[in-house]
């Protein structure tokens, strides 16, 4: 069982990383030319991440890949979208994460196996998504 925290505390730590990437490419911190990070290492550390915790087979490999592929670089166009519209309210691209990642999270249910899919909800990127879907929950609310 430690190995297994050990494992999640990893997963977790990862897909942190890769958000807080994310969201700090989006931030208008200062008028200095901002260096975006590089997609495609967040999109490789992530499908090696998945295919290992998960046992994915060569399908779900690429369509997992595909899906990183698409939803990654299109979220980054809408940070780019929304950036040049001069929003800074961290509000904003943290809706547009979550936006993606729920997008994200609901084509995977579709190509995992339900016993993956089970660990997936049990694993950091579960709780993760638990934590996404009540924000999403407390905005539809509010709106």
């Amino acid at each position: 069982m430690p190995n297994q925290v050990t494992k999640d505390m990893k997963t977790m730590r990862l897909f942190l990383l890769a958000g807080v990437a994310l969201l700090l490419a989006a931030l208008p911190l200062s008028a200095q030319e901002q260096q975006e990070p590089d997609v495609n290492q967040i999109i490789n550390n992530q499908l090696e991440n998945l295919t290992r915790s998960f046992k994915l087979d060569e399908v779900q490999v690429f369509f997992v890949d595909s899906i990183l592929q698409y939803n990654y670089p299109a979220m980054m166009e809408e940070f780019a979208r929304t950036r040049k519209t001069g929003a800074s309210n961290q509000d904003t691209y943290q809706a547009i994460t979550d936006k993606w990642m729920a997008a994200t999270d609901e084509a995977f249910e579709r190509i995992f196996t339900e016993e993956q899919w089970q660990r997936y909800l049990k694993s950091a990127y579960g709780k993760e998504k638990k934590r996404r879907d009540k924000r999403m929950s407390e905005r539809s609310v509010a709106q």
